[in-house]
């Protein structure tokens, strides 16, 4: 089957834990479903917000198995499959396709440092196992060393790279990538992670976004990505601040506003919601405390649901 040429709000699905730190099935498959009804374009499971450093072979596998079945052809599954050795992370690429999955994503490996020749030969190792070209994730403060613009286009030229998500949140370097890929005519697939330049980054030519918050309110995400897609910049530009309303809630409901922090907080709101049925996240996470519950419960439940009930249904159809 031919590839799907990702595009549009890409959900980074936040994965619902039981109390023995299992993975809940049951949940994610309603949980999946809710942002495929919600009109997200894609899914994509087992990365930073899916706690991924956190499961063994077999549970990521069959994350990628509950997604993919949940999802019913509605939206393709991402899988991202980063270890820190190739050899880790070839096992995982090829368990997630013979799960279903549409495209697999790679961290950079780390807990030490490569050179650029090393990471080069790591994605490359990785195309060749699954037969296709895979997606890169910058994500450079959780690796020792970054992945530079130079090697991304390197990758792109000799077909081993489909597409780039950036969760590093550096504008500049985003747009140079964009850019520089244009003009040695690469159809890089290139989409941001960072919640607060969504729009921004769709303005340079972002094919779409990965932003966590699409957990919590997936319509209002696609909302703003048709408006660019129409042109509407003024009206991407007053979505995008009512999602800086709600990150900025989320900040001063939080007593550690950690990036750890971030999955205890959107399983908090999830459960709340009834979207899935526990708050569990992997130890050694802590769980919210009872102060910040009150305040997520009191400033930021009520935004989340006027946003979701403001945004327009999506009718799904051709919009690639």
């Amino acid at each position: 089957m031919p590839l799907p040429e990702l595009h549009g709000i890409i959900a980074p699905v936040v994965l619902p834990m039981a109390r023995d730190g299992a993975v809940d099935l049951r949940s994610l498959e309603c949980h999946v479903r809710h942002l495929v009804d919600a009109g997200v374009h894609g899914l994509w499971i087992n990365g930073t917000t899916g706690e991924f450093h956190a499961l063994d072979p077999q549970e990521r596998a069959e994350a990628v198995r509950v997604a993919v079945k949940a999802a019913d052809g509605g939206a393709p599954v991402v899988a991202h499959v980063g270890d820190a050795a190739t050899r880790l992370a070839v096992r995982h690429a090829r368990a997630a396709v013979d799960a279903g999955a549409a495209q697999v994503a790679v961290i950079a490996p780390y807990f030490t440092e490569f050179t650029r020749e090393e990471l080069r030969e790591h994605y490359r190792q990785i195309a060749a196992a699954v037969g296709f070209p895979v997606y890169a994730y910058h994500m450079p403060r959780l690796t020792k060393v970054g992945l530079s613009a130079d090697c991304l286009l390197r990758l792109a030229q000799e077909d081993v790279l489909a597409g780039v998500k950036d969760s590093d949140g550096d504008l500049a370097w985003f747009r140079s990538l964009v850019r520089r890929s244009g003009q040695l005519g690469l159809r890089l697939r290139c989409f941001t992670g960072g919640s607060a330049i969504t729009d921004l980054s769709l303005l340079v030519g972002a094919a779409g976004a990965a932003s966590s918050l699409a957990n919590l309110t997936p319509r209002h995400l696609v909302a703003l990505y048709d408006a660019a897609r129409a042109g509407d910049w003024t009206r991407a530009r007053h979505l995008q601040d009512q999602l800086e309303d709600l990150n900025e809630a989320m900040r001063q409901a939080r007593r550690t506003p950690t990036l750890a922090a971030v999955a205890s907080t959107y399983k908090y709101l999830l459960a709340t919601l009834g979207r899935i049925d526990a708050d569990c996240a992997a130890e050694p996470l802590a769980r919210l405390d009872e102060g910040e519950k009150q305040r997520l419960t009191e400033t930021v439940l009520p935004v989340i649901r006027a946003l979701e009930s403001a945004a327009p249904a999506k009718e799904r159809g051709d919009d690639t």
